[in-house]
């Protein structure tokens, strides 16, 4: 708990970074689509996302979709929260991953209320080998689960 600024002000420092990248990627990428980076590699389109990260449940027409995702969002901030209470003076990763995931959560979450979909823009693929476009926010919550994965598996 005693760490909350850092939390804040590492989750705000994403959310600020990726609402900024998603704006310049609005502005210039939008209207052109895409641009390729390096060539069958790496590409920056627009996209935009009305599923969860990576595109899972992208274009769900369920009644329950939109419940599903606030609910999954909500969720995921109560264990945040849980963790960051039960937080030691020696962890070190932790705050780094709830920072990450936290920021990143809201980052979409702000796409989601102003746009009702998400952003994405960036497009790595090997040939006619795709990952699905994510952003900034996809990363940090990707990366962030990964350092919660890492610090769980450490106290083990």
């Amino acid at each position: 708990m005693k760490r909350w600024p850092f939390l804040l002000l590492g989750a705000g420092a994403l959310v600020l970074a990726d609402q900024l990248t998603k704006l310049a990627v609005w502005r210039w990428l939008r209207p052109v689509g895409g641009l390729e980076i390096i060539p069958g590699l790496f590409d920056l389109s627009f996209g935009l996302n009305t599923g969860v990260a990576f595109g899972f449940l992208r274009g769900s027409k369920s009644v329950v979709h939109p419940f599903l995702l606030t609910g999954v969002g909500l969720v995921a901030v109560v264990v945040l929260f849980v963790f960051l209470y039960r937080e030691r003076p020696q962890d070190r990763l932790l705050p780094w991953a709830l920072a990450l995931v936290l920021g990143g959560a809201f980052g979409n979450a702000l796409d989601r209320f102003r746009l009702g979909s998400v952003i994405d823009f960036v497009d790595v693929h090997l040939g006619a080998l795709h990952w699905p476009a994510f952003n900034l926010a996809d990363a940090g919550v990707t990366v962030g689960a990964l350092l919660l994965l890492i610090d769980l598996l450490k106290k083990r």
